[in-house]
């Protein structure tokens, strides 16, 4: 199985449990592992045979600016069910990161995989 991969998405949402969390835009970071095969893409030399990632991008920009969650788990399994049906992959591996939460830690988050994943 091979992977589109994408690192460090930014981008900034309403998200958290504690009132001062509800208050102001806090930046999230992503990271994205999409379970596909890329082999025709790679032969036709066809973005339409592999998955766009920019588009995946805008997608979940959309998403996450459209919605204000409580957590981060409620998040990341919407945004991966999301991605799954939207670019048709077998699997998504997704780790979502907030910052500055906690004083001695520079990030928190989680990471989780749905579908079916052999090799991740």
């Amino acid at each position: 199985m091979d992977k589109v991969i994408i690192r460090d998405l930014k981008v900034e949402t309403i998200v958290g449990l504690y009132p001062w969390e509800r208050v102001a835009r806090q930046v999230l970071w992503f990271d994205i592992e999409l379970g596909t095969i890329i082999k025709q893409a790679a032969i036709d030399d066809d973005l339409g045979n592999t998955i766009d990632y920019s588009a995946v991008c805008e997608s979940v920009e959309a998403m996450v600016h459209e919605h204000e969650y409580r957590l981060l788990e409620t998040l990341a399994e919407n945004v991966a069910a999301m991605v799954r049906q939207r670019f048709n992959v077998q699997w998504v591996k997704l780790a979502v990161y907030k910052e500055d939460v906690l004083t001695h830690v520079r990030r928190v988050g989680i990471e989780i995989v749905r579908g079916e994943s052999r090799d991740v």
